[in-house]
């Protein structure tokens, strides 16, 4: 009878320091959770007051009403929740560049990922500020771009090397000179001719690993000799956040303040897709054919083998 007190004590206390040690760990995982959320919360209110620091020294750089109107409008809104990320992420990159035997005229070529959808803006938002001169797209409206970024960055594309050609043989009956856009123009979609003329919302992610994008590039230099003085490439490389999106918009305007403070001026040159995936109606075909040029659904365009033999560099 005494031994099973004895044990029911002692099975007592081996209870009640487990329940104390459940309470420590508790409140050590409390603590924890309160630290991540006091050094998150911090984060997110020295981005915030970062983004508003860049708004406003934006506002004051820009000349053209039509782009203080859409600065006003979205300085606070969700599509320029990364602005301060974007910025910083060039920063880096172009105080490298600087450091380089390259003018004061450039040509910056941005790989990524992209796409248009769902609304349209004046195509001066993408030049908010005199620090990029033009922005250049290779692609017609609602085509996929394939192996151009070595020729983009190199500027040995030209618009008479571009082949279209179809990607789903299996369902689409349209044979492939069908994809090549009616009345193509023989230059690329620059976007200050455009002026405040309306073009699709593009929208950009970074380059993954298993999509091969940069190392055909790199594949591509290490044969043919790698992009020239005043040619600078800044790949959208985010390890641990391949998927995430962010408006092109957002891009230029954070490259158009880095570049403030710089003794650079940039021609901006995109190489990445520009299909169609607005998740309501889709851009009217029409309209975007007279602004640039438009493909049909599973349009492809890659360039002929023509594009690196030729020496001489074609920049418009």
């Amino acid at each position: 009878m005494f031994w099973s007190s004895k044990h029911l004590k002692d099975n007592a206390k081996d209870s009640q320091a487990s329940e104390e040690m459940e309470r420590d760990e508790e409140l050590q995982r409390l603590f924890q959770r309160l630290r991540v959320f006091t050094h998150s919360r911090a984060d997110r209110l020295r981005s915030r007051d970062e983004r508003q620091r860049l708004t406003k020294l934006a506002m004051r750089s820009c000349t053209d009403e039509v782009v203080l109107q859409w600065l006003r409008k979205n300085s606070e809104s969700d599509a320029f929740s990364k602005l301060t990320d974007m910025f910083d992420f060039l920063k880096k990159r172009i105080d490298e560049e600087e450091k380089k035997n390259h003018s004061d005229d450039v040509h910056i070529t941005f790989v990524a990922h992209g796409s248009i959808r769902d609304f349209m803006i004046p195509a001066s938002c993408y030049l908010p500020l005199p620090t990029i001169t033009d922005v250049l797209l290779y692609s017609p409206w609602n085509c996929v771009s394939a192996g151009l970024v070595y020729g983009i960055a190199t500027g040995k594309l030209r618009p008479q090397h571009r082949v279209f050609y179809c990607d789903d043989k299996k369902s689409c009956m349209i044979p492939d000179d069908k994809h090549r856009p009616v009345n193509l123009p023989d230059h690329w979609n620059s976007l200050k001719k455009a002026g405040a003329q309306m073009v699709p919302n593009i929208t950009v992610s970074p380059l993954r690993d298993d999509d091969g994008v940069w190392k055909h590039f790199e594949s591509l230099s290490a044969k043919h000799g790698p992009p020239g003085r005043n040619r600078i490439v800044i790949p959208f490389i985010l390890p641990g956040r391949e998927y995430e999106s962010i408006p092109f918009s957002v891009v230029t305007l954070a490259l158009s303040l880095v570049l403030l403070s710089s003794r650079l001026k940039a021609t901006l040159h995109f190489s990445g897709c520009l299909s169609d995936h607005s998740t309501g109606p889709k851009f009217d075909r029409k309209y975007l054919q007279e602004q640039y040029a438009c493909t049909i659904d599973n349009s492809w365009m890659t360039h002929s083998p023509e594009a690196f033999n030729d020496d001489t560099c074609c920049l418009c």
